[in-house]
């Protein structure tokens, strides 16, 4: 499996192949490794958790650019409109059928990928998804990751740790209230 991430030092995106071999990420930008969870990967070789982050929140989604998906319906639709405004409806017709057709064919030829919900990794190849357990985006576990990230930023701004204090411990002959 290729795993793509965001290296966290010099905040680029970079790749490793062959992922549930190495055990380690290797940022070709900064040169820095990084370790892998190492429970990744189930005893079949399939994808448990996220490499990056070890996150067992995943999704899958069609490893296609979104903009080109979207040019592709535009084109569709504009060339309709045009056999439209010069009352050739036929003709809209098979351009619209075109856009379906190049879409549905599309679809079954563009590989899936994996992707997490905490770091935006994405892990390509065969055994991303063991039993297809996991589905589609989930707008609700999407949001809670937002607002988990929006927090660790406002405490890193604030100068406070996003890691949990520990209570100090009560001072001998104290008052231990």
């Amino acid at each position: 499996m290729e795993l793509t991430f965001e290296c966290p030092h010099c905040r680029m995106i970079d790749h490793t192949e062959s992922v549930e071999a190495s055990g380690r990420a290797l940022c070709r930008h900064c040169l820095r490794e990084r370790e892998l969870a190492p429970d990744a990967f189930d005893a079949e070789g399939g994808l448990a958790k996220c490499p990056a982050c070890g996150s067992a929140d995943l999704y899958i989604r069609k490893d296609f650019p979104q903009a080109l998906g979207l040019a592709i319906v535009t084109a569709g639709f504009a060339a309709s409109t045009a056999f439209w405004y010069s009352e050739r409806p036929l003709s809209a017709y098979l351009v619209l059928g075109s856009s379906l057709l190049l879409d549905m064919i599309l679809y079954r030829w563009v590989p899936d990928v994996a992707v997490c919900y905490r770091c935006s990794s994405q892990i390509r190849g065969p055994g991303i998804d063991p039993g297809g357990r996991r589905g589609a985006f989930d707008l609700a576990v999407g949001e809670r990751y937002r607002q988990e990230r929006l927090r660790a930023r406002a405490l890193k701004a604030g100068g406070a740790s996003a890691e949990p204090e520990s209570k100090p411990a009560p001072e001998a002959g104290g008052d231990a209230t």
